[in-house]
């Protein structure tokens, strides 16, 4: 599967690509927010589990959801800081969208920091609507909103370019 950006292609993740996952994880998150190779093995080998790396030559990206029943949980989006507002984002989560509904999604949940305005952009530009607010549910301090896909099925992506720096 080709991204909209010339060069990265997103592909299922595989166990081998743990090393390249740690180092997007590392390199997106503050040591407190990082979770562990333990934790990614998880998204890897567990039940109902959809992993998707994307590469340009090296690993940009990775996105990590859940499908219990018809309810699809998306547990992670992480995007080098170097490729972050270049569609990379968008295009896993699109790709990762679309192999939820394939597995049997009728609706995506997610929670996000209430203060990471270019998440949430994308988000709601995908059409996730807010269903309510978590506090302290990253630390305290650290609120989330919950968000919502409502109808996968009848989804289908943007016909205009994600939010970018310029537009956000």
């Amino acid at each position: 599967m080709s991204a909209d950006r010339p060069g990265v292609s997103i592909a299922a993740a595989r166990r081998d690509d743990l090393p390249g996952i740690m180092g997007l994880e590392v390199a997106g998150f503050t040591p407190s927010e990082q979770w562990s190779e333990r934790s990614w093995q998880g998204e890897l080998l567990g039940d109902g589990r959809t992993t998707l790396l994307a590469r340009r030559h090296v690993p940009v990206g990775v996105i990590a959801l859940q499908t219990v029943a018809d309810v699809a949980d998306l547990h992670r989006l992480v995007v080098s800081p170097r490729h972050r507002r270049q569609g990379v984002g968008a295009a896993l989560v699109v790709a990762g969208l679309t192999a939820v509904r394939h597995a049997g999604a009728r609706s995506v949940m997610l929670e996000v920091a209430w203060d990471n305005d270019p998440a949430i952009a994308l988000y709601q530009w995908l059409g996730f609507e807010q269903l309510t607010a978590r506090d302290d549910y990253y630390g305290p301090g650290r609120h989330a909103l919950i968000l919502r896909l409502w109808d996968l099925p009848a989804w289908s992506p943007p016909d205009h370019a994600p939010p970018t720096k310029e537009t956000a």
